[in-house]
């Protein structure tokens, strides 16, 4: 049985359907992300579970109990801001426990719960010091703890690493999985970052357009999209869409043809389906991505090898690649299985 549910969601701005018709249950204890390019309705779709938004039509149950037109503080949900939200004036354990002693909760459970939240996020040492002295990742910890003493029933998190510099956030997002694992809680996740939403998921919610494209887990959007934009969104760099006059033994639907750029190969001049020139060798370490430039066509693509390449840029160059890992998608951009 679902633990959350939205059922034919939508939210208008004025003439403007921002969220249309959304559908989409979550069970206990999953860890759900939002993903999707910049205004495709992932952070308005949160704070409309949230309470921040209003929700114009359809429903939202939780835990069997409708809560589409209850205050924010009745929803027993607790959510995580991109901006960390921190009284600037209060210590890491007042910031922490504000929301108990608000509900007037006795001041002995207060403090075994934020002793317990910031041992779980290695804050003790800070508990005394204002947001001020702390570094942002521990900034955004004291704003994960004080949503933890609460005991909601759903954690909501808004894009929290955005604000954080590269090693930082890979640091906090593995901090954030182990978080999940320990308290085994309902968390829904929004990001514009493919990695996060890959690494963190139980599911991934595409949304483009404030429709939900895909649901289904990391993989399963990696290796079976249900349409062009998926494919291309998920997935780093991303797929190849090439026309499907490249390939053979493929439908007569298909006007596109995807590879993932680890499913070419390089194979030498005049030996592979596909030749064309070499336009940009990035030698990254562990892999090497290999830009080329089609003939005739002008169409690109790119090849992710993990050897070094013995190749130039400029060079002419033939292309395999592995039949078993062609997405094939029809005029309309929905994948042909």
């Amino acid at each position: 049985m679902s633990y959350l549910e939205l059922k034919n969601v939508d939210k208008y701005y004025g003439d403007v359907h921002a969220i249309k018709g959304v559908n989409l249950t979550i069970n206990k204890g999953e860890f759900i992300v939002f993903v999707g390019p910049s205004g495709c309705g992932k952070s308005t779709l949160l704070r409309m579970i949230a309470g921040l938004e209003e929700i114009n039509d359809g429903d939202l149950v939780l835990d069997g109990n409708e809560i589409t037109h209850q205050a924010p503080s009745k929803r027993d949900l607790a959510m995580v801001f991109q901006s960390y939200a921190l009284y600037p004036h209060m210590t890491v354990e007042e910031n922490m426990s504000f929301a108990l002693r608000i509900k007037g909760e006795e001041q002995s459970i207060i403090d075994q719960k934020v002793a317990k939240a910031a041992d779980t996020l290695n804050l003790t040492p800070y508990l005394k010091r204002t947001p001020k002295e702390l570094s942002g990742g521990q900034r955004q910890r004291v704003a994960i703890g004080r949503a933890i003493v609460r005991s909601p029933k759903v954690f909501l998190f808004d894009e929290p690493l955005s604000n954080l510099d590269a090693a930082l956030r890979g640091q906090t997002r593995v901090e954030i999985a182990e978080l999940h694992r320990d308290l085994n809680a309902t968390s829904i996740y929004v990001t514009h970052d493919q990695v996060e939403a890959m690494t963190l998921a139980d599911r991934v919610v595409v949304l483009q357009g404030g429709v939900i494209e895909q649901v289904g887990t990391p993989m399963e959007l990696y290796e079976a999209p249900a349409n062009k934009f998926v494919a291309q969104f998920i997935g780093q760099p991303q797929m190849n869409l090439l026309s499907a006059s490249y390939f053979s033994g493929i439908s007569a639907d298909a006007v596109d043809v995807g590879v993932r750029p680890e499913h070419f190969s390089i194979v030498d001049a005049g030996q592979g389906a596909i030749s064309g020139q070499v336009e940009l060798i990035e030698a990254l370490g562990n892999e090497t991505l290999i830009h080329v430039c089609l003939e005739g066509s002008g169409e690109k693509l790119i090849v992710r090898q993990y050897e070094q390449p013995s190749i130039k840029v400029r060079d002419s160059v033939s292309i395999n690649y592995d039949a078993s890992h062609l997405h094939q998608f029809d005029a309309k951009g929905e994948a042909i299985r």
